[in-house]
């Protein structure tokens, strides 16, 4: 019986796994020659530092017409003073956020009220672009259909333990997202990353179906309104938005807290999906470690990270990121653990910090 279950868990996650794998040999970059005009929005609290080192890099974008806007939540530092008077940078502070409306989307939502270009580009305050190609790259992927386009954001290099946890965890969610969107079932984006039309997001009503929840203001935005026709990826070194990872456990765990308690609000059939990869990880791993003394433990186990290997570098070379191959036997284990367990934590807990 445990045998036979076993079997079946490890059998179907690494069937997900290979499945989502090839989805990455359908990928196809549009190389449109489209350039209209882009407003890079930001929404920042108290991040002069940030900015200080984005906005440079944004500037020297390799592209025509663009706009910065830069929403400004609250803030009591410099930032305000450093952005006036910066080319393509238009800057707004916001003093106050009504009681029915999450900060961050209203803070968003009065950016994208003044933005005058035909598409929204997302940032956040404490990425940067990984080349001067980015704005391009985005653009590329505009055709008739196109009304969302997702990229990837993946963490800044270092050494500590944490952060190779870190970078391998945000590449699963880019594996998955992005295999899922290649396959035609857009389930959700980064806002470190993303391009949607202005007049689709307003006829959409924005975020107002939404406004009130903590979060989600990128996946549940595309939970909603995304799907095989009017959303396209862009991969790839030049299309990256790199971001810096949180410097202890307890952060890291409030941030996943915060993300994975939007998931209990997704679409029946990609909880589904995401439950069975999940549950199955989490499973096989489980009933193979309680049978160490069998035979079969490490032949099945290198089988595991064989097959685990193929799969990760083949997406990770389409993505345009990397991964420490050497600790993927013990980051692939730890969040075969800590998903399903933050995930449960999540529904648990009332009040999730925010950063407001």
């Amino acid at each position: 019986m445990i045998f036979g279950l076993w079997l079946a868990f490890g059998g179907l996650h690494l069937v997900l796994t290979i499945y989502l794998s090839v989805a990455f040999r359908n990928f196809k970059s549009l190389k449109n020659p489209n350039r209209p005009k882009l407003s890079v929005i930001i929404a920042a609290h108290n991040e002069a530092e940030n900015l200080k080192k984005l906005i440079p890099a944004l500037q020297s974008q390799k592209y025509l017409d663009f706009e910065i806007i830069v929403a400004l939540d609250r803030t009591t530092d410099d930032s305000q003073s450093y952005l006036i008077g910066l080319d393509r940078v238009n800057s707004l502070k916001i003093d106050k956020i009504p009681s029915d409306w999450n900060a961050k989307k209203y803070v968003l939502t009065e950016a994208i009220k003044h933005a005058t270009g035909e598409w929204l580009v997302f940032t956040d305050a404490d990425g940067y672009p990984s080349s001067k190609k980015w704005l391009r790259m985005m653009s590329q992927q505009i055709d008739n259909e196109t009304q969302i386009v997702l990229g990837v954001s993946p963490y800044t290099s270092g050494n500590s333990f944490l952060f190779q946890y870190i970078s391998f965890e945000a590449f699963m969610t880019a594996f998955l997202y992005v295999s899922r969107a290649i396959s035609n079932k857009p389930y959700m984006g980064v806002g470190r990353n993303m391009m949607i039309n202005k007049a689709f997001f307003n006829r959409m009503g924005g975020y107002e179906s939404i406004k009130s929840i903590q979060g989600g203001d990128d996946d549940l935005f595309i939970q909603q309104y995304a799907n095989k026709s009017n959303t396209r990826i862009v991969l790839g070194n030049d299309a990256l938005i790199w971001t810096y990872p949180k410097s202890t456990w307890k952060a890291y765990f409030l941030q996943k807290l915060r993300h994975l308690s939007i998931g209990s609000k997704y679409k029946d059939r990609d909880l589904l999906f995401l439950t069975m990869l999940h549950t199955t990880h989490f499973g096989f791993l489980l009933l193979l470690f309680l049978n160490t003394s069998q035979l079969f433990f490490w032949p099945m186990l290198l089988f595991y990270l064989f097959i685990k290997l193929v799969s990760y570098r083949f997406a990770a070379s389409k993505i345009g990121t990397h991964i420490n191959y050497m600790l993927l036997p013990l980051v692939d284990m730890l969040y075969a653990v800590l998903t399903p367990v933050i995930a449960l934590w999540s529904k648990l807990v009332k009040d999730i910090p925010w950063k407001n």
